[in-house]
């Protein structure tokens, strides 16, 4: 790793699976602002506008205003040398932490590598279903967790809840930090990070820091895969069958007779499709077929039984 001069400011931001992390950066990276770094888990978590790509690698995209938005992959610390070793040096990282991960053990790195320094770390709030989530008995802990050593915590969707619903979002959250300062957010109201400003006093460590959680062994990913398309009729019928151990599923599919690529997401149960960003000018590069990814409990039945489900899904004569 380069010797850097001066130390660049990193932001972690996380949440559970469906609060809104990927809106929150595609915002981020569409308000302009000091040259970033944008690290998420995989490009598939993220949607960013195609009028902001320059053209990207498969690792790394290389945005119009300056930015690049890097895929983290299987190495971290490998992502985060080749952002540090850049020949124009970066003015700010922002991190986009795992669903079901502890956005602070990212977090760590910047209170160990002299030349980054620690921010702060925001944490995304669904207002509609965190008071639901922090008493879940298969995530509740895990969704618990990552409050702990947050600076501020968005609540968001708040439009789409009503006021006795906006009540006990913030009652739960406050369960969680009783002083920890939440912002509500929603389309057209997203803060930006100069707006949201960093502690006064940040310690790094605290004595009262809970074990580490093995969330390889409280969650399982699954990914599906065909070459084929979605019959638009049939989708609800398989999402609907689909065990609620399956907490998370997006990605890309093509719907029979339809040219244009959608994006699924369903979120327990709840599910839409949208149409995808058109692809930059310097990349035609378009997603085929269909490619989802999921997150589930532990308890998550075999890849087998949920290709199934999603097969019946399929138009007639697609490839299973």
């Amino acid at each position: 790793m380069r010797k850097a001069t001066a130390t660049i400011p990193v932001t972690v931001i996380g949440g559970f699976l469906g609060a809104g992390k990927t809106t929150f950066v595609n915002h981020l990276l569409a308000g302009g602002g000091p040259r970033t770094a944008v690290l998420v888990n995989d490009f598939g978590e993220i949607n960013v506008d195609a009028a902001l790509i320059q053209g990207h690698d498969g690792t790394t995209m290389t945005l119009t205003n300056g930015c690049i938005c890097c895929s983290i992959g299987t190495s971290f610390i490998e992502t985060m040398c080749k952002v540090l070793d850049a020949e124009v040096p970066f003015e700010r990282i922002v991190i986009e932490a795992s669903g079901v991960g502890d956005p602070w053990k990212i977090a760590e790195i910047a209170l160990i590598e002299p030349t980054l320094r620690l921010d702060r770390v925001i944490v995304l709030a669904d207002a509609s279903r965190i008071a639901a989530l922090i008493d879940d008995a298969r995530v509740g802990a895990t969704v618990r967790s990552q409050f702990e050593r947050c600076d501020v915590a968005l609540l968001s969707k708040t439009d789409l809840v009503d006021a006795a619903a906006l009540t006990a979002a913030h009652a739960a959250v406050r369960t969680l930090r009783p002083g920890l300062r939440i912002v509500e957010t929603a389309p057209g109201t997203m803060p930006t990070l100069a707006s949201l400003d960093a502690p006064a006093k940040a310690s790094a460590f605290r004595a009262d820091s809970p074990a580490a959680s093995d969330h390889g062994a409280s969650f399982r990913s699954f990914a599906y895969r065909r070459d084929g398309t979605f019959d638009r009729a049939r989708i609800a019928g398989a999402v609907a069958a689909l065990p609620p151990e399956l907490l998370r599923l997006k990605g890309s599919c093509r719907l029979d007779g339809e040219d244009a690529a959608q994006v699924f997401q369903m979120v327990e149960g709840v599910w839409s499709l949208s149409p995808a960003a058109a692809p930059s000018a310097t990349d035609r590069t378009e997603p085929a077929g269909i490619v989802l990814v999921g997150v589930g409990t532990a308890a998550l039945p075999e890849p087998a039984v949920l290709d199934a489900i999603l097969d019946r899904a399929l138009a007639a004569g697609a490839a299973a």
